[in-house]
């Protein structure tokens, strides 16, 4: 279960404690009680529920590990998986204390709790539906009331049962009885599928023909069976049926969600391959200049993230810097980081310098940012032939320097506000220099913040360790370094943010 996290595993091990521990309990109780002691039809019965118990518990094993389930579609899912296998144990016990004159309080309780298990499953298979179908409107808005209220009602008349007998008695012999009035015990189930069913068909121009099917056969089956065998006393298909309907709904409901999710990963492919693209990758950039060396990775969390770096020339002597971080994650990030990168390397190459160009931008992005989305910036021009540079830090990391023959440390200083944050910020620079030999790396917060499994951050003081490892190795061999410094710390860890970086080396003009 290497491919689950810890709250998944936890909900498995529980389920697989407390689903196994009631099937071999049903299973000692019949041995307890002894197969002889049983007419066929009750073994028949037993041996039923024994079996949906077992497809009960593979099921919600498989709705826990399964990516494509989550929210409030697994919630219900999964509430009525429990119900219904608590249903399938509830009549399986029935039947091995039937008959029993001193198990007369537990096969009251038994049945009682047996009964209030069809109004619960009628209730959460009507949740899963309307969240299923995405429907809070008109109709059936009106509808979730009523079937909210008559659950209620259903759950009362199953305790005033306990003191009346209008579904069901158990004589002084321990055998039970349905009474005249049972069939009422059963209105409540049918109102709350036909509600379900008449939702499906409202909504049927919002699924596939096969999807409306399987909801139409989980309502009419248990209620056909149940009508079946209503004459016919003894025979109890009702609880394996409904399992069974279960688990054909999410086998067949799984394979649309696997069509979307398939769509999906194309789509983000296509996404992830567009971004790897748009940045540059072409290393050593600029091979015929000696004056630095450079190199800049991008690690995204997701198929496609919100970092981005970018290096290009301005001029024939000044070399620009970005190492930027949108807010947020997955697809819109990655739209973010596309246009302000472009929109960043235009102010740049039309002769802004970092503050001017990020109060541009800064304005542009703040135009129709209803996602309100931001991008902290970390933007530089840098003259290659004397080192000297002007940089603009709006809400970033710290960049780091080493000097010649020194160590990285990080230079620190007051931030501006991050890009697209407000109209009109007006954005500080920060003036440093090179001299031949000297290194500079910047990076986002995806470096110090990688989290192992314990919680702890990678922080700046171990990013400053590894870096300073070899202080005197080529940016490309340092950047991997650290990454695989940084990958051996998360471990296990899932990544939880992009990890980028850039290093450059500055040679000087008589390299």
């Amino acid at each position: 279960m290497e491919f689950i996290g810890k709250r998944e595993k936890r909900q498995v091990i529980i389920a697989s404690i407390s689903y196994i521990a009631l099937i071999i309990l049903c299973t000692f109780f019949l041995s307890l009680r002894g197969m002889s002691t049983l007419i066929p039809v009750y073994v028949f019965n037993i041996a039923c529920d024994i079996i949906g118990m077992v497809m009960g518990y593979v099921l919600f094993v498989c709705c826990i590990i399964d990516v494509q389930k989550s929210g409030t579609d697994l919630k219900y899912l999964l509430w009525l998986i429990n119900v219904a296998y608590l249903g399938l144990f509830a009549d399986a016990v029935a039947w091995l204390v039937d008959g029993i004159p001193s198990l007369i309080p537990a096969n009251m309780i038994d049945n009682t709790f047996y009964y209030l298990c069809a109004p619960l499953e009628a209730y959460f298979f009507w949740q899963y539906t309307m969240n299923y179908l995405k429907v809070n409107k008109g109709i059936v808005t009106k509808l979730d009331k009523v079937v909210r209220f008559g659950l209620y009602i259903a759950i009362g008349m199953r305790i005033i049962n306990l003191f009346t007998g209008v579904y069901f008695t158990i004589d002084s012999q321990g055998v039970y009885h349905r009474s005249d009035l049972y069939p009422i015990s059963m209105i409540y189930a049918l109102m709350t599928m036909i509600s379900a069913l008449v939702a499906v068909i409202i909504e049927r121009k919002h699924i596939e023909l096969y999807q409306r099917v399987i909801f139409y056969i989980y309502a009419l089956a248990p209620i056909a069976v149940g009508i079946m065998t209503l004459a016919v006393y003894g025979l109890s298909l009702s609880p394996v049926v409904v399992m069974m309907v279960i688990l054909l709904m999410y086998c067949i409901l799984n394979v649309s969600q696997g069509k979307e999710k398939a769509a999906s990963d194309r789509d983000l492919a296509l996404a992830s391959a567009i971004q790897e693209n748009m940045l540059p990758k072409t290393f050593p950039y600029l091979p015929d200049r000696s004056e630095f060396d450079l190199y800049a990775t991008m690690n995204p969390a997701k198929e496609v993230g919100g970092d981005f770096y970018d290096f290009f020339m301005v001029d024939d002597d000044r070399l620009a810097l970005v190492m930027a971080d949108v807010s947020g994650k997955g697809i819109p990030a990655a739209l973010f980081m596309m246009v302000s990168r472009t929109l960043i390397k235009n102010r740049m190459q039309l002769g802004d310098s970092p503050a001017k160009a990020l109060e541009s931008v800064n304005d542009q992005l703040c135009e129709g940012n209803e996602a309100e989305l931001f991008v902290t910036v970390w933007l530089a021009v840098i003259s290659l032939s004397t080192g000297k540079g002007i940089a603009a830090n709006a809400g970033h990391e710290h960049p780091v320097i080493r000097r010649a023959d020194g160590l990285y440390q990080l230079v620190e200083y007051k931030h501006s506000p991050a890009v697209a944050t407000l109209e009109g910020i007006r954005f500080r620079e920060h003036e440093f220099e090179l001299h031949p030999g000297d290194s500079l790396f910047v990076y986002t917060d995806g470096v110090p913040e990688a989290t192992n499994s314990e919680n702890e951050l990678f922080g700046t003081d171990r990013m400053l360790l590894s870096l300073n490892q070899n202080p005197d190795a080529q940016p490309q061999e340092y950047l991997e370094t650290l990454y695989k410094d940084i990958a051996e710390f998360v471990g296990e860890a899932s990544q939880f943010d992009d990890i980028t970086m850039l290093g450059l080396k500055y040679n000087g003009v008589d390299a």
